[in-house]
């Protein structure tokens, strides 16, 4: 298998994994779980597996680079989980979900400025397309009857807090790719993992105490699994440039949340967003045609 084929299917593989963080986060604010509950209870599922894949990799682990890398990603993605569940519960799971994916154009945006990566013109026909699928999905979800009028304004700082806290947490793993060879590229995961749970912990501890329902349980750890999962094969596709790799995950996950979600939790899909859809398969087809 070519240098290129492994990155393009390890993209695809992690949009694919992602659907089930895409079931997880709506299912356990579908059922009442506590966001601190389910923040640690995920990140601590996702640092054992991130801990089995780093264990069999060499280089090193105590490189500041890495640690200096891996806290404020860890960070970054606590208050993602915490911040989605939040937002699924004032409206459509497709809203945050769309807007988690949208996220891309952080990372695209900032490997372009500051790592000079190239740009082409199908990179813009792409990105426009990502625009398009993502415009279609939030016409179709932003009926009155969907988002309480109450509700609006804050339902739009907590889209755009998705948007900045995804954005900056995918940056993190273009900028993984190029600490030295001599660093455990792998070990990336399990120290975002490690001080995520560690901040979502004491969350958790500060708030009184009851037991763990099985629910919340199931719904934490299928996320961490998932989303360890996705990160690690992120990490390999990370050899591709961020404009074909972002898309290609982001286009995957996204569509595939968006069915599977809409089937589990009869969620309707009318015109709009079978057009976004339609536009968020192009998005796909362009990113491995580049």
């Amino acid at each position: 298998m070519t240098i290129i084929g492994l990155p393009i299917l390890c993209a695809l593989g992690a949009g694919l994994v992602n659907i089930i963080v895409a079931v997880t986060v709506k299912g356990a604010e579908h059922h009442g779980c506590s966001p601190a509950k389910i923040g640690a209870l995920s990140l601590t599922t996702g640092g054992l597996v991130a801990l089995i894949v780093a264990w069999t990799q060499t280089g090193s682990w105590l490189d500041w680079r890495l640690w200096m890398l891996g806290v404020p990603t860890g960070v970054l993605c606590y208050a993602c989980i915490k911040t989605m569940m939040r937002a699924n519960g004032l409206g459509p799971p497709s809203l945050p979900w769309a807007m988690a994916n949208l996220a891309l154009v952080v990372p695209i945006a900032l490997s372009a400025l500051f790592l000079k990566e190239p740009l082409c013109w199908i990179d813009g026909v792409e990105l426009a397309a990502f625009g398009g699928m993502l415009t279609a999905f939030v016409l179709g979800s932003s009926h009155a009857k969907d988002v309480a009028i109450g509700n609006r304004g804050r339902l739009i700082l907590l889209l755009t807090l998705i948007l900045v806290f995804n954005g900056f947490l995918m940056f993190g793993f273009k900028l993984n790719s190029l600490l030295p060879a001599e660093v455990n590229h792998s070990a990336l995961p399990l120290v975002m993992y490690a001080s995520g749970s560690l901040l979502s912990w004491m969350d958790e501890l500060r708030k009184p105490r009851r037991k763990y329902l099985l629910r919340e349980i199931c719904w934490g750890g299928g996320m961490g699994i998932g989303n360890g999962t996705a990160i690690l094969l992120l990490l390999v596709a990370m050899k591709l440039p961020a404009v074909v790799a972002f898309p290609i995950v982001q286009g995957v996950s996204f569509l595939g949340g968006i069915c599977v979600t809409a089937v589990i939790f009869k969620e309707h899909l009318n015109r709009w967003k079978i057009t976004g859809i339609i536009l968020g398969l192009a998005v796909i087809l362009l990113s491995v045609w580049r």
